[in-house]
């Protein structure tokens, strides 16, 4: 037997290295494919993966078979190679089914480094087995065992570095493990062969051998595996590139789907020609109807119908490919109004549009917020008339329209007389709800022919319109001061007002907005001037008028320091005896440069401006300290009678201020009588609690000019006061007139009852004096007794009714 020495193809050789790292690579590629799949996809995964390196084994081995040389001729049973080509795909398969899981433990690594190898050593010596020669195939124990050893080693190590946990995700290191399995599978059958020894008889090798292929044939099946492997590589990184952008589409999605469903706004999905196809959760809420009612109804249905038009233009804008952002209102379930805002945004797929969706969000509280916002900015906080900044706008407004040249329209300028005296007095929130209780009356009084405002403080305005005549609005004037000098009760208050108006005409007092208010403003003025609850049209002069005022206005501030007042004393007189018990201290002012000035003018200018508070404390100490002098000249009974304003008698300190007056002068405050009007006495607890402090002075109250205000009868019995004035309106015609006879009368027969003594005032003859007298009246003064007389000629004129 001789030993057969056999050659191999360099080319060949590397041909089937290179064929063998190739189908590793691939084969492991596949094999991370196995792990992230799942189901069919991973079994596809699987089958290619084993086809792959099983061929590739397979392949590597044949080629280099074929690039082997023997002096011999050689063939191949083509059963027993088919089986070498199921042992290697069989092989690659169990191996990658072991180790192709998410994670790798070593158990399952062994196994699979197990499985390749001894798939590539079956393969191999089944391929082996295959050859048909006349030659004896011998195998050396050791070698045959180390070939086998190196491809169980050298898989494992392969598959372990391309499947080891954090190491897979790389090109390289799976490259660098398809390169280890390349080598081992060459190196295996490199052994192989290393192992493999041919004999056979001498005569047999007396032909010229050959093989059943050639160098031509293996190159050509070594490039046809190359080509098979190269395009599944390829397919393979490509797949894997889509299933990445697949995955990444998936998720996007997901996101959108997301947020479709747990958006809270409403989201709607609609078709090209505006069928709902889809609405979440947010919009179930939103409208109250379930998904599938909404899928059910025209989508119209639930736009308001002023908003329908806008919703379709919108809607078609949006088919466009334009998005769009509008507001409108929807119509819940249960027939409430929704203000929504929507954006239409079009869903492009390949640069179509294939949808709409609608994103809708309930702003329902912000339009409510914005409406309460606008209306505070143009309304009044307090009242909820419209404010300064809206009249004035209506007003300029309807002087713009076409027929404000032809219509009529009268501006009234409205101010609440001693408004500011009960707010300061009673308190802002007596006041607030002073100034709702007015707008009340005014809405009463003015009804539907014109517009009411508050312009600020305790001024109102009230723009009469619409050809309203110079009749009509001195009957609505009128009906707004009766409304208004109705006293108000305000938590068991009676509070006593009343209203100065000014009216302005368009087009004769103005041609705009700013014109009229202010000519309607001077026109008030005179009404304030002219004795207040009343009203006043606007006439050129009041503008010469008002400037006059303004001047008696700053020149009454320093008429006090230039010392400009003066009094004088009105007799009043016992009836019964005809003596003269008392005197009432009247202010005069004597202006330097215009003489008198007529307390008619600049008493009711002193309350407005808050002079009369020390106006009134230099009368009352001025009036203390004459009745002084008189008590030390002989008159020790006379009574000094001071009339207290309505804003000194508000005062909180008028008690310490009288209290004062009193101990500086020295005067006996048991002679001193102080005079208070009804209107003074309307918030009755207020008033007994004041009456009471003043009367721990010592002195003696009257009630001046009783019978013309709103003084509950009932509450007077309650007053600390000592007498009753009768209103001089009373006594004038009382001889002409029954029901003033009536009222004198009953006047007369109260106070006796309350055990308090009258005074009547404005007596000018004899016969109101017998009238008087007949029915018990206590005092009178008036003309029939004197004229108001300066402090010398009292004196004597006391002494004379003395004598």
């Amino acid at each position: 037997m001789v030993q057969l020495q056999s050659s191999y193809n360099g080319s060949m050789v590397a041909l089937s290295i290179l064929i063998a790292v190739i189908a590793s690579i691939t084969a492991l590629h596949m094999g991370r494919q196995v792990a992230k799949s799942k189901g069919r996809s991973r079994s596809s995964w699987l089958a290619c993966g084993a086809a792959a390196m099983g061929i590739g084994i397979w392949s590597m081995h044949f080629i280099a078979m074929l690039g082997m040389s023997l002096p011999i001729e050689v063939r191949y049973d083509d059963r027993l190679v088919l089986l070498s080509v199921a042992i290697s795909v069989l092989a690659s398969g169990i191996a990658l089914y072991v180790v192709g899981r998410d994670n790798l433990s070593r158990r399952r690594l062994l196994i699979g480094g197990f499985a390749m190898g001894i798939g590539i050593a079956g393969m191999h010596y089944t391929g082996m087995a295959a050859m048909r020669l006349n030659a004896h195939v011998r195998y050396d124990p050791l070698f045959f065992a180390a070939s086998v050893l190196i491809g169980i080693a050298v898989s494992t190590a392969a598959l372990w570095i391309a499947f080891r946990p954090g190491g897979a995700g790389g090109w390289r290191k799976r490259a660098f493990g398809g390169l280890l399995m390349g080598v081992a599978i060459a190196g295996m059958h490199y052994a192989g062969m290393a192992a493999t020894a041919f004999e056979s008889d001498a005569h047999t090798m007396m032909g010229t051998g050959r093989q059943s292929g050639s160098p031509m044939l293996g190159f050509a099946i070594g490039l046809s595996t190359l080509l098979v492997l190269g395009i599944s590589l390829v397919c393979a990184f490509i797949e894997r590139v889509w299933l990445a952008q697949l995955k990444q589409q998936l998720e996007r999605d997901k996101r959108i789907e997301s947020l479709f469903r747990h958006s809270q706004d409403g989201v709607f999905s609609f078709t090209l020609t505006g069928r709902l196809l889809d609405a979440n959760h947010a919009a179930e809420h939103m409208t109250g109807f379930s998904r599938a009612e909404l899928l059910a109804m025209p989508p119209t249905d639930l736009v308001c119908e002023e908003f329908r038009q806008t919703t379709r233009t919108q809607f078609i804008e949006a088919v466009g490919g334009q998005s769009r952002n509008f507001d409108s209102a929807l119509t819940h379930r249960d027939g409430s109004r929704i203000e929504v805002n929507n954006t239409n945004v079009p869903v492009v797929v390949e640069d179509e549009v294939v949808g709409v969706y609608t994103i809708v969000r309930d702003i329902t509280e912000r339009k409510m917020s914005e409406r309460r916002m606008k209306h505070m900015a143009h309304h009044d906080e307090v009242t909820g008339l419209p404010n300064r900044r809206l009249f004035e706008r209506q007003v300029t407004k309807i002087l713009a329209g076409p027929s404000a040249d032809v219509q009529p329209l009268a501006v009234l300028f409205l101010d609440i007389d001693r408004f500011k005296l009960v707010n300061d007095s009673q308190g802002h929130d007596i006041g607030d709800l002073l100034l709702r209780a007015i707008a009340s009356r005014l809405r009463q009084a003015v009804g539907d022919a014109g517009i009411i405002a508050r312009l600020g403080g305790d001024e109102f305005s009230v723009l009469l319109a619409q050809g309203v005549t110079r009749e009509a609005i001195q009957c609505i004037a009128a009906r707004i001061n009766r409304e208004i000098d109705i006293p108000f009760s305000l938590r068991g208050r009676d509070i006593h007002i009343t209203a100065s108006i000014g009216i302005a005409l368009y087009p004769d007092d103005g041609d705009n907005c700013i014109a009229l208010m202010k000519h309607a403003d001077t026109a008030m003025y005179s009404a304030k001037a002219e004795g207040k609850n009343t009203f006043r049209f606007y006439r050129q002069t009041m503008n010469e008028e008002l400037t006059e005022r303004v001047q008696l206005e700053n020149e009454l501030r320093k008429a006090l320091e230039r010392g400009e007042f003066f009094l004088v004393y009105q007799p009043q007189m016992d009836i019964a005896s005809g003596r003269i018990v008392g005197v009432e201290a009247l202010i005069r002012w004597r202006h330097g440069e215009k003489g008198l000035v007529s307390p008619a003018d600049f008493i009711p200018l002193a309350e407005e401006t808050g002079m009369i508070v020390p106006i009134g404390e230099w009368v009352l100490r001025t009036a203390c300290r004459q009745a002084k002098r008189w008590h030390g000249a002989g008159l020790a009974d006379l009574r000094m009678s001071v009339n207290l304003s309505s804003r000194q008698f508000m005062s909180q300190d008028l008690a310490d201020s009288i209290r004062r007056i009193i101990q500086e002068t020295g005067f006996d405050p048991g002679l001193l009588d102080l005079e208070i009007t009804e209107s003074m006495t309307l918030d009755v607890g207020r008033a007994i609690a004041t009456l009471h402090q003043l009367k721990q002075l010592g002195v003696s109250i009257s009630i001046d000019d009783f019978g013309t205000g709103y003084s509950s009868l009932s509450y007077l019995k309650n007053f600390p006061v000592d007498r009753l004035k009768i209103d001089r309106s009373f006594i004038s015609q009382m001889l002409s007139d029954t029901n003033d006879r009536s009222i004198v009368s009953t006047i007369i027969a109260l106070a006796h009852n309350l055990n308090l003594q009258v005074v009547a005032e404005g007596v000018e003859t004899d016969a109101q004096s017998a009238f008087l007298a007949s029915h018990g009246c206590d005092e009178m003064q008036g003309y029939l007794i004197s004229k108001p007389l300066p402090e010398e000629d009292i004196h004597r004129l006391v002494l004379q009714r003395v004598h």
